[in-house]
């Protein structure tokens, strides 16, 4: 039987080449998880810089329902602020911490107005995603 022998420094070369490839692949695998951790803002950072269209995700209560069917009054302990649910009549608690994602809308008759200078009754969060978190039931 043959056997292939290389020099001693090939071998760490070898070596060498394997730990970099690794170290890449462990980078990689980092930059992915960083890229799909979500930041929690406040109701209150929404307030101070209002930016429609903004991708928000937020930890808190919902307290309320508004007069209509899918807005709820929701708060994080910073403020509350008007979130609108795709589904009518959501069975809320209030003592349940629940995350939400959605888009920042301002809601006014008067658009024009309101994107120069929105006031936290313009401001609202159409909710895209609700996830329970805690539940006190």
């Amino acid at each position: 039987m043959k056997t292939k022998t290389f020099p001693l420094g090939t071998s760490w070369l070898i070596i060498g080449l394997l730990a970099i490839s690794a170290l890449g692949v462990v980078s990689k695998t980092t930059s992915a998880d960083e890229a799909n951790s979500t930041q929690i803002g406040t109701v209150s950072s929404i307030f101070d810089n209002p930016v429609e269209g903004q991708e928000v995700t937020l930890r808190g209560k919902i307290i309320d329902q508004q007069p209509e069917e899918t807005d709820y009054v929701f708060t994080d302990g910073t403020n509350k602020i008007t979130i609108q649910l795709q589904e009518n009549d959501y069975p809320y608690n209030p003592d349940t911490t629940v995350e939400i994602s959605g888009i920042v809308d301002f809601e006014s008759q008067h658009t024009d107005e309101v994107a120069k200078d929105p006031t936290p009754e313009d401001i609202q969060v159409n909710v895209n995603q609700l996830q329970v978190v805690t539940s006190n039931d």
